[in-house]
């Protein structure tokens, strides 16, 4: 598929089945140029899909994040987002600074979980930031 085609479909499904029998199914996002914006995935309870979890991609000039939140049955709604990790490129895009943070609920902050700098060979940074797999 071309970056092209990527940006013209709104949706891709996936389904997948784990050793539990769990079904679940995921639905992609894209934006114009191709590269992710939302992924929500679904689980199967044996009568209905129902949402599970929803990742956000939000891209910059020098890399992205990407925010997880979970489904609320109650509210019928995503909850704000309780994990987030951000990528951040090297000026040369040989590596990229990860940092991972975390939060109880919606409204204590972000707390620093994690950070490591992940090198990796220049034509993956650069499929990287154009949004190819």
């Amino acid at each position: 598929m071309t970056i092209a085609t990527a940006a013209l479909m709104t949706t891709a499904v996936n389904a997948a089945t784990t050793e539990n029998r769990l079904q679940l199914k995921t639905q992609h996002e894209y934006d114009k140029a191709g590269r992710h914006t939302t992924r929500i995935t679904y689980a199967f309870n044996g009568e209905e899909w129902l949402p599970a979890l929803r990742w956000e991609y939000h891209y910059t000039t020098t890399g992205y994040t990407v925010e997880l939140s979970r489904w609320n049955p109650r509210r019928h709604c995503f909850d704000e987002a309780t994990q987030k990790t951000v990528y951040t490129f090297t000026p040369d895009a040989t590596a990229a600074y990860v940092t991972t943070y975390a939060r109880r609920n919606a409204r204590s902050a972000f707390e620093l979980t994690d950070s490591l700098l992940a090198a990796f060979p220049q034509s993956m940074a650069v499929d990287f930031l154009a949004g190819r797999p």
